[in-house]
């Protein structure tokens, strides 16, 4: 057993909380609640535990029901597991994949030797124990005995040995790895509980049917038993009536019905045998996707008055379920309470079938309770035929039940999305997978129609529908809410939606789902219209070394966005592609570029100017990363600004270097941006600068800010929440997790660069690899489609390229999850640029005549001195400026921090610390 230190498992789990919420999730509850008082025990009338944040950000939980101890929750986890606290540390590591725990794996004994004489290849040989232990039956569930076993034929399994060409392998049960069999003498099944990987939890041996329903004899046992019961009653009761009656109608007794009530199709065989140990009737197969067919129904219903499915509540088994209801409209549905999914098993996973149900919410005390509570829950069960039939006076009689039509229908996936945000206070929508479609009332009665009508049900019942105000908008709007998770994200997942398949994205994996095997769910119009094949090897890698230095390998060549990316952080493309090959024949400088043309390492650069780049490129897909990943996290709460790496003069704009392609067109993953035009001055000033902005914008795009933009104006909606003033409709506050990320392009830096704008900001800086050639300041113009063969980013883009964009961003998500420091470019330029834009070019054109070189001596009153390293009157500079340029606008603040930046740019030291106390000679 590996030791995981507690600390870092309350890191990885809230503090703790998430753990107690999985034991206790009624705890859930309470959290924002001043009064944290809440039910640990679903008996409870009022509430007897209480849930508590320590200083240290730790959670406990006291029970005052019980022992009055306050408890962690690895405590928790030691009292609800029965286990010692170290265990509890290993098995909440294993399950919350905390650093430094191994899986809790554990195996049988396996012993190799010759096969003796009576053994024969291929074959099993089994050696049980004359009953279970109590430890076995504990693990199947609390109330279930030998005999429950022994109706199932379920044994318990010393050993078997499995028998090769040349040896015999003999695999032994221990007191952590128990193996049970269903034993049915010609075949078994093999059930190895704690079996690691869930391929090994079952095995076959010999001759196995094609088809086999486990509980099938037993029902019929019991309906012949019965049967038998009730003629020799009737027949008795019969016998002794009176001569007189002459055998009439009236006076002869009715014969009972000998059928049982109920009988339920259950997913597994645990599950099943847990069921039958309440007294009730279960039936399984060897799996849960192999259905019942028509005659296996037919018999069912010569034993059984009703049928029930009792569905798992994953997607599979939620699938299944409703699979089988719409072949066998009649069979009733239970639904297990959706509480119990908060729930997590031994695995770490949620909790879903009935076994889960009765490990957590069974306690024999309160059996009486449980019992109550699924009976419950059978007499509510409906089918998904939402229409009844009786025949009267020789003809079928219907009737459209509401309960009946809105459980049917809330199956298929509609119901009503309730939002603060809406105009009427819902929308009507339909789950398909994961895609969740907003509908108009008639779409849904329409589907109705079809329904009946694909299914070639009577006229007369598709008559009776349409002329039922049932389907009426008025009845549809008391449809059931839906509760849809649209958190696509959290701290340590992404989840991106494509047409057909779900990708779940952490620092470590990205696993492909198909379409509803994932309970989470995305608007139809932020579905990503792409088939994606998921890449088998990465398009880049990095690492960092022992001086915690980044670097990266470009693994993909052909990658036309990636390769954009590339030349885009080539800061020193004019050396290597101009200055290296002045005066040299065009031809090599031709071939070289053809050779080098998306190379971040060129031969021609230094050591250092490569490192520069390849940082550059890094943080472009570090913040590709961060703006995909839509996880609002506090301690990162940050505004993407892309902005050109060439310093220019302050107030000239270069452009065209990529950034609103480059970031801005994310849109293509992220699909419901909101642009804001940053050229407009007086953007800011507007009143309904979010009108539009909802809890699904994904982000807020500034595209081309000018160079005044009042960065400040956003600083609470950067870190807090966003609150909109929409025109015509009621002011709503977005709360920050919900509320979208920013992404700002311009071609200025801000003019403000501190504390409080700073630590709102992560930089990127596009190179002028693309520019135009304006004024003759370059040998040439080099646009993006120039690279492309005069194709465009995305318009152009082949099939093959669009899988390769989306990959890529795939990957740079799971790069920004696996990297918790802020990676920022090489800052030199960016912080050139800043101070420029700090002191404005009046001051600066003013300083460098002011300061002009150590050399220059000025006359005055003293004599002659120079302005650089020594004393001088702030007073007689700040008059000088003002006179010089005519700013009398200027206050000497202003002025004293458009001098230091002079001096941060120059690497000049404003007013050293160490010649305060020095007196001028």
């Amino acid at each position: 057993m590996s030791y995981v230190n507690s600390t870092d498992i309350l890191d990885a789990t809230n503090g703790g909380l998430d753990i107690i919420i999985s034991y206790y999730p009624n705890a859930k509850d309470v959290i924002d609640k001043s009064s944290r008082l809440f039910k640990l025990r679903t008996s409870e009338k009022t509430a007897s535990a209480s849930l508590k944040k320590l200083e240290s950000g730790v959670w406990v939980v006291t029970d005052f029901g019980g022992d009055k101890v306050p408890r962690n929750g690895i405590m928790v986890c030691q009292l609800e597991e029965g286990i010692l606290y170290g265990e509890a540390c290993a098995l909440l590591g294993s399950n919350y994949n905390v650093k430094g725990a191994e899986m809790q794996v554990y195996k049988p004994k396996i012993e190799k030797r010759p096969l003796k004489a009576n053994e024969q290849s291929k074959q099993y040989y089994f050696e049980f124990n004359d009953a279970l232990s109590q430890k076995e039956l504990a693990i199947i569930g609390p109330r279930v005995n030998q005999k429950h076993c022994d109706d199932f034929k379920l044994k318990s399994c010393k050993s078997y040995v499995y028998c090769k060409e040349n040896e015999a392998i003999v695999i032994t049960s221990t007191d952590d790895y128990p193996i049970l069999v269903f034993d049915f003498g010609i075949w078994q099944k093999i059930y190895q509980p704690n079996a690691f990987d869930k391929a090994d939890r079952f095995r076959y041996a010999g001759t196995k049917p094609p088809r086999h329903i486990f509980g099938l004899d037993l029902i019929e046992a019991e309906f012949k038993k019965r049967k038998k019961k009730f003629e020799d009653e009737d027949y008795e009761s019969f016998s002794i009536q009176d001569a007189s009656d002459n055998g009439d109608e009236e006076t002869a007794p009715k014969k009972k019905d000998p059928k049982l009530d109920a009988a339920f199709i259950i997913s597994g065989g645990t599950d099943g045998i847990n069921l039958y140990s309440f007294n009730k009737f279960p039936l399984f197969t060897n799996s849960e996707s192999d259905q019942l067919d028509w005659n296996e129904i037919k018999d069912l219903k010569v034993w059984v008055k009703d049928l029930y499915y009792i569905a798992d509540l994953d997607s599979t088994g939620v699938k299944q379920a409703i699979a089988m209801g719409l072949k066998f409209l009649d069979i009733k549905l239970l639904w297990l309470p959706e509480k119990l999914k908060q729930y997590r098993d031994k695995r770490g996973n949620p909790c879903k079938d009935f076994k889960d149900y009765v490990e957590k919410f069974y306690r024999s005390e309160n059996a009486n309770a449980f019992i109550n509570g699924f009976d419950k829950l059978v007499n509510n069960a409906l089918p998904l035929q939402f229409w009844t039939e009786r025949f009267a006076n020789k003809k079928m009689n219907y009737n459209l039940s509401n309960t009946r039509l809105y459980h049917f229908l809330a199956n298929m996936g509609f119901g009503r999305y309730e939002s603060d945000n809406l105009k009427e206070g819902f929308l009507y929508i339909r789950k398909e997978g994961s895609i969740v479609k907003v509908l108009r009332p008639y779409e849904i009665e329409n589907y109705v129609h079809s329904f009946l009508e694909e299914r070639q049900m009577h006229p007369d019942l598709r008559d009776y529908v349409y002329n039922s105000p049932k389907l009426s908008e008025r009845s549809l709007s008391k449809l059931p809410s839906l509760k849809v998770d649209f958190s696509a994200a959290d701290k340590q997942t992404q989840y991106l939606f494509f047409s057909k398949k779900v990708l779940k994205i952490t620092a470590s994996e990205i696993i492909e789902y198909k379409q509803g095997e994932v309970e989470k769910y995305v608007w139809e119009d932020k579905i990503i219209d792409f088939n994606i094949k998921t890449d088998k090897e990465p398009q880049f890698k990095i690492d960092t070394d022992a001086d915690g230095n980044l670097d990266i390998e470009i693994l993909k060549k052909d990658n036309p966005y990636f390769n954009f990316l590339i030349n885009a952080s080539r800061v020193h493309w004019r050396k290597e592609l101009e200055e290296s090959f002045e005066g040299r024949p065009a031809k090599e400088a031709d071939l070289y570029f053809k050779e080098n043309q998306f190379n971040i390492a060129g031969s021609k650069l230094s050591e250092d100017e490569i490192y520069e780049q390849k940082l550059h490129i890094i943080n472009k897909i570090y913040c590709i990363g961060y703006m995909l990943h839509n996880y609002k996290d506090e301690s990162k709460p940050w505004c993407v600004f892309a902005m050109d790496n060439k310093i220019s003069e302050t107030g000239e704009s270069h452009g065209g270097s990529g950034k609103s392609i480059g970031l801005g067109s994310l849109d293509h993953i992220r699909k419901r941006r909101f642009y804001i035009k940053g050229r407009d001055a007086n953007v800011t000033k507007n009143d309904f600068i979010y009108h539009g902005v909802t809890e699904d914008t994904d982000f807020i795009l500034i595209d081309d800010a000018n160079q005044y933009l009042d960065f400040a104006f956003f600083y609470s909606e950067i870190t807090g929440s966003l609150k909109v003033n929409p025109k015509n409709g009621q002011p709503y506050e977005i709360p920050f997790k919900d509320s979208p990320k920013y992404l700002i392009t311009s071609n200025f830096t801000l003019r403000d660069d501190g504390p409080s704008t700073s630590r709102r900001l992560l930089f990127t800086s596009f190179s002028d690899y693309y520019h135009e050639n304006n004024n003759d300041e370059y040998k040439e113009s080099r646009n993006i489609a120039s690279d492309f063969d005069g194709r465009n980013l995305f318009t152009g883009f082949t099939e093959a390229e669009w899988n390769d964009y989306y990959n890529f961003c795939a990957q740079c998500i799971q790069f920004f999850l696996s990297h918790p420091k802020k990676i920022s470019p090489p800052m030199d330029n960016v912080t050139k640029r800043s101070l420029r834009a700090e002191m404005g070019d009046a001051f600066e054109g003013w300083a460098d005549g002011f300061f002009a070189n150590k050399t220059q001596t000025i006359e005055n009153e003293e004599g002659f001195f120079t302005y650089l390293d020594n004393y001088f009157s702030k007073e007689t500079a700040f008059d000088d400026f003002v006179k010089a340029t005519k700013q009398n606008k200027w206050t000497t603040t202003k002025f004293k921090k458009a001098t230091k930046a002079y001096c941060q740019l120059n690497d000049y030291i404003f007013n050293p610390k160490d010649l305060h106390n020095c007196k001028f000679q």
